[in-house]
């Protein structure tokens, strides 16, 4: 699921989006970067892994092929609106600054690309949106980034500013919060997010008695452990018996409340499945009492959702057709020990089907400006795999889409789907 592929961006960077604004220097006239009357040029970053192969063991799959076995279809159908896809592809080491940078000077100055799909860091998309006035797909933006942007940017993956309140109101519908003293707890790098969070439970009159940041860097794993020690003693103080985790400390709140050995494990609602997820998965073992009634959320459609859908399985034997030695693993039956191979395809899939409804949705004249007016126009959108429609309109260029709600099963010794939202 994206997830894999998410989870090495957060590996070394923390990502956060909210919605889109384009500067006059967005609109371009007929003509734009990239177009002709027969082609339609357009880049792709992949996480280029091979200077990491001494630090971690991933296979992802072949990104180039992919995408290439996606565009050739398309092409082979006529293109879009006549026009033929012809994609550049630059491999970007995740590790630090200088792959992307390099990407982005490629596609943008030398190949002169009309958009750019694929693998970002959230620092990445500047260089693109903001300097070069080049789309992205693939990565969402920052209120402030957004205000500065000179191109538009969509992403099929529901940003915090959509996902947090879809989820609480769920939860708040449900009656989660209902009789509750809450308290929420947060990390110094989830702010913003928790301004969302404390917003929707004002709005849903939740009974917030305590809010808290452990404010230690990440680095210092025991202090940040003591830290949550301490929060946990003034919410049991205040009578709390529900916390909402935001961010970060949906692994770090209930890994801490185990590694303090407290017998204080208030009802943990945390924001993000894959904070969340992290912690169950975790080869250090989790506590059963710690999640005992624990509830999380996120807009990442489990594997048993995107891998079984029909759209889904035609566009991985496209992919395959191209490249029928490689083995595309089964997600569903992964193991812990298991090549995620999966991850390319599903990820082109995802995103060229996206490109193709907006460029589409643009119309014969296609510029910087038409692209953006094409994905606002879009507001009953069904991608591959992604288990529920997408609405891009009023500003929501991550799509709004769908949110998968999970509940901790103590029979399963896991995080099991218990509804779909959207």
């Amino acid at each position: 699921m994206r997830s894999a592929l998410v989870g090495l961006a957060a590996a070394v960077a923390s990502v956060a989006g909210l919605t889109i604004g384009i500067g006059a220097a967005g609109a371009q006239g007929p003509s734009a970067q990239g177009v002709t009357p027969t082609t339609i040029k357009v880049g792709v970053t992949y996480p280029d892994l091979s200077a990491l192969r001494g630090e971690i063991n991933v296979d992802p799959g072949n990104y180039p092929v992919a995408y290439q076995a996606l565009f050739d279809q398309i092409n082979a159908r006529g293109g879009i609106d006549g026009r033929k896809v012809v994609p550049v592809f630059a491999g970007v080491n995740p590790l630090g600054t200088a792959g992307a940078a390099t990407a982005c000077t490629q596609l943008t100055e030398d190949d002169k690309v009309f958009a750019v799909l694929g693998f970002f860091q959230l620092p990445d998309t500047a260089c693109y949106v903001q300097t070069h006035g080049v789309p992205i797909i693939g990565q969402s933006l920052t209120a402030q980034q957004a205000a500065q942007a000179k191109a538009p940017w969509f992403n099929d993956l529901i940003s915090p500013s959509d996902l947090v309140p879809k989820e609480m109101t769920t939860f708040a519908q449900e009656g989660v919060f209902k009789g509750k003293k809450v308290g929420v707890v947060a990390t110094s790098v989830d702010q913003d997010e928790l301004a969302l969070v404390s917003s929707a439970l004002r709005a849903h009159h939740v009974n917030v008695v305590q809010s808290a940041v452990n404010s230690v860097p990440d680095t210092d794993n025991a202090a940040q452990v003591q830290e949550y020690g301490v929060i946990a003693q003034k919410f049991q103080s205040s009578g709390v018996d529900l916390v909402v985790a935001v961010g970060n400390s949906g692994n770090g709140w209930p890994a801490a409340l185990q590694g303090n050995q407290s017998t204080y494990t208030p009802q943990l609602v945390a924001t993000d499945y894959n904070d969340l997820h992290a912690y169950t998965a975790n080869k250090a073992g989790y506590s059963q009492a710690v999640l005992r009634g624990a509830l999380t959320a996120g807009g990442d459609p489990p594997a048993s959702v995107w891998w079984n859908t029909p759209a889904m399985k035609s566009c991985l034997a496209t992919v395959h057709q191209a490249e029928p030695t490689a083995t595309i693993d089964n997600p569903v039956t992964a193991t812990a020990s298991t090549p995620v191979t999966w991850t390319a395809p599903e990820t082109a899939c995802y995103q060229v089907a996206l490109f193709a409804d907006i460029a589409k949705a643009a119309g014969k004249t296609l510029n910087v400006a038409t692209f953006a007016e094409g994905g606002a126009s879009l507001t009953h959108v069904v991608l591959p795999g992604g288990g529920g429609t997408y609405d891009f309109a009023g500003g929501h260029n991550d799509g709004n889409g769908p949110v998968f709600v999970y509940t901790w099963s103590p029979a399963a010794r896991a995080l099991v789907l218990q509804s779909t939202v959207g």
